[in-house]
């Protein structure tokens, strides 16, 4: 009977055993298919990422360069031998040449512009190879292509008058440099509202679209927002409606909350260029407070002719500092008046900025400088 017992209890013992080695086997089994199977999930992904990069690599190895294209050219300044060809411009276009983005280049300036931005392409193409002017860039021609279009411009070697003003390590420019700058970009922008057929809207008018050629004489530039004003069907006073544009610290008041513009527009963003070239500061700056704008800093400081004179750029000449703020201030405030009817005409302004010796006798007391800015003289 103990015998017995002791089969039964031998028996039951090796059956636990064999259980407990089952089941240790198969947790060890499904551990081991989990590892595995992980493993291979990532070895997949890692076969699929190489066949992407793989592909990928060969895809832009065959891609068409701008050598694979047929192109087009159009010529604008058929008085003017160009010494250059085609391929000299297409084999230029590489990395190691781009100096930068914008109107800038090496001997020619080349403006690469997709076929996703061919309204721009073609308000720049338009305005520049009709209108001729020594203060407007000059446009030699257009090359196009199924894909790409490219304008080719004048190089000037001296940048953006936004670069000689705030750029560090740029020289600066004296006060008759920047009053030469002043006039020449004025008349650039005169000829475009009263030297064409139909008054053109700039829409862009800001100093780094104000290029400078080796003798720093200023040239506009920036057309690709350019909108010419068809007065024989326009019933609003000349102004247009368009998507806003432009550039943040140049947009005038009026456009930014009705999206029309009309030449008085170009004139608002243009007395904001002037007060860059007296103050030499930016638009925008967190000094200014409020609402960190140029326009509101300098009306808040416009209290007396000590004040006028603290606010010309300190880097100038002493001895120009007073002609700086009697002369050129009142200017730039008329054209950033808030209502555009108070804002003088492009040529005014240009009549203004050349009758200097005029403006400084004239000027030559604050009462009169005050009565000026109050608006009881509405043109320049």
């Amino acid at each position: 009977m103990v015998l017995g017992t002791r089969s039964v209890i031998y028996s039951f013992c090796c059956c636990l055993l064999i259980a407990y080695m089952s089941r240790a086997m198969g947790v060890t089994l499904i551990t081991c298919l989990s590892i595995v199977g992980s493993a291979l999930v990532l070895v997949s992904l890692a076969c699929c990422y190489y066949c992407y990069v793989r592909h990928k690599s060969r895809k832009d190895d065959h891609s068409p360069s701008l050598k694979d294209y047929s192109w087009n050219v159009k010529s604008f300044h058929f008085g003017d031998h160009l010494h250059f060809t085609t391929d000299d411009v297409i084999n230029a276009i590489k990395k190691e040449n781009m100096i930068g983005k914008g109107d800038d280049g090496d001997d020619v300036a080349v403006k690469h512009i997709q076929k996703t931005h061919s309204l721009e392409f073609a308000a720049e193409e338009e305005m520049l190879s009709s209108i001729r002017h020594d203060n407007l860039v000059k446009l030699y021609c257009s090359i196009t292509s199924e894909d790409s279009n490219l304008l080719v411009y004048e190089y000037l070697p001296n940048g953006s008058l936004w670069d000689r003003l705030h750029s560090s390590g740029v020289s600066g420019l004296d006060w008759n440099t920047r009053y030469e700058i002043a006039v020449g970009a004025a008349k650039g922008l005169e000829c475009l509202h009263h030297g064409c057929e139909r008054p053109v809207i700039h829409r862009d008018v800001k100093s780094s679209n104000i290029l400078l050629d080796e003798h720093l004489k200023p040239r506009l530039a920036g057309f690709g927002l350019a909108k010419v004003v068809q007065t024989d069907t326009d019933t609003t006073g000349g102004s247009i409606h368009v998507r806003l544009v432009g550039t943040h610290g140049y947009v005038a008041p009026e456009y930014a909350y009705t999206c029309r513009v009309n030449e008085k527009s170009d004139v608002y963003s243009f007395g904001v260029v002037l007060m860059e070239l007296v103050t030499g500061k930016k638009p925008l700056k967190d000094e200014f407070g409020g609402e960190n704008h140029i326009v509101n800093w300098v009306r808040s400081k416009m209290g007396t002719k000590e004040s006028l004179s603290n606010l010309v750029d300190s880097r100038m000449d002493e001895s120009y500092k007073e002609e700086a703020a009697i002369v050129v201030l009142p200017i730039a405030f008329l054209c950033t008046s808030s209502s555009p009817n108070d804002r003088p005409t492009m040529r005014q302004v240009v009549q203004a900025l050349e009758n200097r010796d005029c403006w400084k006798s004239k000027l030559d007391k604050f009462t009169q400088t005050s009565r000026f800015i109050n608006g009881n003289t509405r043109t320049v």
